[in-house]
């Protein structure tokens, strides 16, 4: 059962990227394995039957999909060559080898605080087309996803374009189309937040009210995937 991360566990992954030593971390792995690894997947396997429950097609076995992240960054292709991470994070998305741009339900941990909700996991410009072609298609359907979700207290984010893709649209649609890459998202900053069993039922309600955004989300990956597939033939 999951019962909370504390924050000396938290605190132990901060001091871990400070050091950014493999000695360091070899040191202390079963610390980092025991506080915070094993409690990630114990968080993971408490919310799979509510993220299947919105979508069975969702990956939620710990060990797959990069359902729980590693302490150890993959630098190959970034510029910031450290070698571990401070913050940690669940996620819940189809399989990313057969829905490359899947949308997810997550939750990101760090001692500034939490941040979770429903993104993208990757945005290519042909993606976001779809999607606002989606939205002029099914103005009312998105405008209810994104009101539960609105009032519940998430942020819609994402870079917004300079120069706006679609216009004349109402303000909460705009707020979607024209941007770069879409979530909803909301922060959390009392450590507390993770470090109680509380967590588990505060997330799959906040699931549970992004799911209709979710589906509008999901069928946009779908018709993406679809239109590829014409173009192929």
């Amino acid at each position: 059962m999951f019962t909370g991360i504390t924050q000396e566990s938290m605190w132990l992954l901060a001091e871990n990227r400070f050091h950014d030593s493999k000695a360091f971390y070899e040191e202390h792995k079963p610390q980092i394995r025991e506080g915070v690894l094993l409690p990630l997947r114990e968080l993971a396997q408490e919310l799979a039957g509510a993220v299947q429950a919105i979508d069975p097609q969702i990956v939620v076995n710990p060990a797959a999909n990069g359902t729980v992240s590693r302490v150890r960054r993959d630098n190959r292709y970034t510029r910031d060559k450290s070698m571990y991470r401070e913050n940690m994070w669940v996620v819940f998305l189809r399989d990313k080898k057969a829905f490359e741009c899947a949308p997810g339900f997550f939750i990101d941990f760090s001692l500034r605080g939490s941040t979770y909700g429903l993104g993208y996991y990757w945005n290519p410009p042909r993606l976001m087309q779809q999607l606002r072609r989606s939205i002029r298609e099914k103005p009312a359907a998105w405008t209810k996803a994104a009101r539960a979700a609105v009032d519940a207290g998430f942020a819609i984010a994402g870079d917004r374009y300079a120069r706006p893709k679609a216009v004349g649209l109402p303000p909460l649609l705009d707020e979607m189309a024209n941007r770069k890459s879409l979530s909803f998202e909301k922060f959390e900053p009392d450590p507390a937040f993770f470090g109680s069993a509380a967590l588990v039922d505060a997330l799959k309600d906040a699931f549970r009210t992004l799911a209709p955004a979710y589906r509008r989300m999901i069928e946009v990956t779908e018709q993406e995937l679809l239109s590829r597939g014409t173009e192929a033939e």
